[in-house]
């Protein structure tokens, strides 16, 4: 796991954080999604094994406080949730099970059932139709918001684990190494011949911006991109080897990922290049979501709610009057080092600044710093925890300077 600290050296400063921990559940639960619906409601859930129904949580205000909700269900796994309205929400797990409120969670539901089937995937397409997906191939449709669930011809008898649509007609579905789409409202489903590593791969979730351009995620670390609608797939810089779980955009440009061992990515160039941001914990990170351009949430495998208001940027901003006489990136020190290394930096004149590091291959691996700034003298610490021994390159851009410098990483 890479952390980051830019220290001023220069008196009076803002500070902004990245990713924090904003919610800690006791007892310590394995929550495995977390949805909101506008800014201030949202819900996650997770199994307890102590016999309590209690397993769904919900927040009215923006995840300052979380409220326990009886699923009726105890030892559940819920995996999937929809947010229709705040009032109006969907579940699907274990046991075929999805169950749904209508008065925002003080009474959930039962409106599908069926031992051993496992459903992962949920999307509603408006109010009343909706399609879940999960083991053994099934995917299932409701026209009547839930109150029915019918069967649907699948091509497949592998696991499916995430649904997306981009309109009423056009869906895609993605699981153990194969992705799907339909382009009849679910009536009929073709492969899109998604490249796999194995056939243990899970395509973890999947995400298209429109028919022809769309990405997924896999628990093999990896990010597999189509601007054809899956006629081919291009394999893109990930920038991790952790495997993947969830993956959200904001827009067409922005986009996060979280995974293993704490691992948050985020790409600004609609997914061809995606680099790692500092992540409070060294664990798994299930799913992720945002409420805005900045605002954004992460769950977390041992019960924990992550949370970011600045887009995952950890940076501070100096004001301040005093001003360098030139631009200058300085030798970092210590040099060579393991892990962590420090990096000083000055810029006479406000503008954009952008610290980025690069492999001996000219690889970027790392985005320290993209940030309008003021004028000031910097330190930046990098903990290349995670990085393999090796050449690296350091690069500091601000308007028309640009200045790098080689350090060596000895582990």
């Amino acid at each position: 796991m890479k952390k980051i600290i830019l220290i001023l050296l220069i008196p009076f400063l803002t500070y902004s954080q990245g990713w924090f921990i904003q919610t800690t559940f006791s007892p310590a639960q394995s929550l495995q999604t977390v949805r909101f619906y506008g800014q201030n409601t949202g819900y996650t859930t997770a199994p307890l094994y102590n016999g309590s129904t209690f397993n769904i949580h919900k927040t009215t205000n923006a995840g300052q406080n979380w409220v326990a909700q009886s699923s009726g269900y105890t030892s559940m796994r819920f995996m999937a949730i929809w947010l229709q309205h705040p009032d109006t929400v969907y579940m699907s797990g274990n046991d075929g099970l999805i169950i749904k409120t209508v008065n925002g969670g003080s009474n959930w539901i039962t409106v599908n059932s069926e031992a051993t089937l496992q459903l992962w995937g949920l999307f509603f397409v408006n109010s009343l139709t909706g399609f879940t997906a999960g083991s053994t191939g099934r995917i299932m449709k409701t026209t009547n918001a839930g109150s029915n669930w019918v069967n649907m011809t699948s091509p497949t008898q592998t696991s499916l684990s995430s649904i997306y649509f981009i309109n009423e007609n056009t869906g895609f579905i993605s699981g153990s190494a194969i992705a799907l789409k339909t382009t009849n409202q679910g009536t009929n489903w073709v492969n899109m011949n998604a490249p796999s590593i194995s056939g243990f791969e899970n395509f973890r979730e999947i995400y298209f911006f429109n028919e022809n351009l769309g990405l997924y995620v896999s628990d093999a670390g990896r990010i597999v991109k189509t601007t054809n609608s899956g006629a081919t797939w291009n394999l893109v810089n990930s920038g991790t080897t952790q495997s993947l779980f969830g993956v959200y955009f904001i827009d067409q440009t922005t986009g996060y990922a979280c995974g293993n061992a704490g691992a948050i990515i985020r790409t600004t160039d609609g997914g061809e290049n995606w680099f790692a941001q500092t992540s409070p914990l060294n664990e798994i990170l299930t799913d992720i979501w945002f409420t805005s351009a900045t605002t954004g949430y992460i769950s977390n495998w041992s019960g924990k709610i992550l949370k970011t208001t600045n887009g995952g940027i950890t940076y501070i901003e100096p004001v301040s009057s005093e001003t360098p006489e030139k631009f200058l990136l300085e030798q970092n020190y210590p040099n060579p080092f393991n892990p962590v290394t420090k990096f000083k930096f000055s810029i006479p004149i406000s503008g954009n600044v952008l610290l980025k590091i690069f492999d001996i291959s000219g690889r970027e691996v790392a985005e320290i710093l993209n940030k309008p700034m003021q004028p000031g003298t910097f330190e930046a610490d990098w903990d290349a925890s995670g990085f393999s021994s090796g050449v690296y390159f350091y690069t500091v851009t601000s308007g028309d300077f640009t200045q790098t410098r080689k350090m060596v990483l000895i582990r």
